[in-house]
């Protein structure tokens, strides 16, 4: 009798398995693609999490629901509303380096960014001062990638000549090449501080009588403090033509500065000056 009673008690652990619970858990600020990953670290390998729709659907044993539940509170938080000051010249009036930028236009909406990510992108001209064109704010939630460009389309035109035996026909068409410059920028936070992924680049608007542009694309991370003027990428050009006269030389310089700056502004930060 005692060695059955010592068999029973040795099955008993694998005969009574955690009976697993199947839970709806409804997300109020995030997409399930978002929550997923940071769920499934701290899950039993018996455990699994799907994503619905605008929840997550979880099979979970019964001693960790509570658990899980405190850590998918914490993941699904509102991202903050972040503005982003763009510079293109490295002046900053009054306007552009405090928080208040009044007169602000919107030019539109657009969601031209990579399409791994979502959302929309307000886009806005600061016309108080005669540098108006170089400064814009864009409005972007944290963690979503705003693309911002400006520039000119310009007509390139195109010929094209048939034969016909002994005649020849030509024919043309025009269409159009954006030059321009801009980026795209992700921000995400991390106390006082932002991380930026940007991918500036820059396009040189066709020379008269020369069919081909110049252009300069980069890509990288940086870290900076919010609220502070950020240098995001430099381009510089510097040309010189210099040409020999009879009585003399001239020289001609041109100097090119393609400089991007911005500044990042939580605007739903406590201390915030702007909401």
């Amino acid at each position: 009798m005692s060695k059955k009673l010592t068999v029973i008690l040795l099955l008993l652990p694998f005969a009574a398995p955690a009976v697993a619970q199947l839970i709806f858990y409804p997300l109020k600020h995030k997409m399930p693609a978002e929550v997923i990953p940071g769920v499934q670290a701290f899950l039993q390998p018996s455990e699994t999490v799907a994503a619905g729709h605008n929840e997550l659907i979880l099979r979970l044993e019964s001693k960790n629901i509570a658990e899980i539940k405190r850590l998918i509170e914490k993941l699904d938080q509102p991202a903050h509303r972040l503005l982003i000051f763009v510079n293109h010249d490295g002046r900053f009036n009054r306007q552009t380096e405090g928080y208040n930028v009044n007169q602000q236009i919107q030019l539109g909406v657009g969601a031209k960014a990579n399409n791994n990510y979502q959302g929309q992108v307000n886009i806005y001209s600061n016309t108080s001062d005669k540098q108006g064109k170089n400064n814009q704010s864009i409005q972007v939630l944290e963690g979503h990638t705003a693309y911002l460009s400006m520039g000119v389309n310009e007509p390139v035109t195109d010929f094209q000549v048939q034969r016909h035996g002994a005649y020849s026909h030509i024919s043309s068409s025009t269409r159009y090449r954006e030059a321009s410059k801009g980026f795209y920028i992700t921000p995400r936070l991390s106390n006082e501080t932002v991380m930026l992924e940007i991918a500036p680049h820059y396009e040189e608007p066709l020379s008269k009588g020369i069919p081909s542009a110049h252009f300069t694309r980069a890509s990288t991370v940086i870290r900076g403090r919010l609220n502070t003027w950020i240098q995001l990428a430099g381009l510089s050009d510097d040309t010189t033509h210099s040409t020999r006269e009879i009585l003399g030389r001239t020289i001609q310089t041109r100097h090119k500065n393609n400089t991007i700056w911005v500044k990042v502004v939580d605007l739903d930060a406590k201390n915030s000056s702007l909401k």
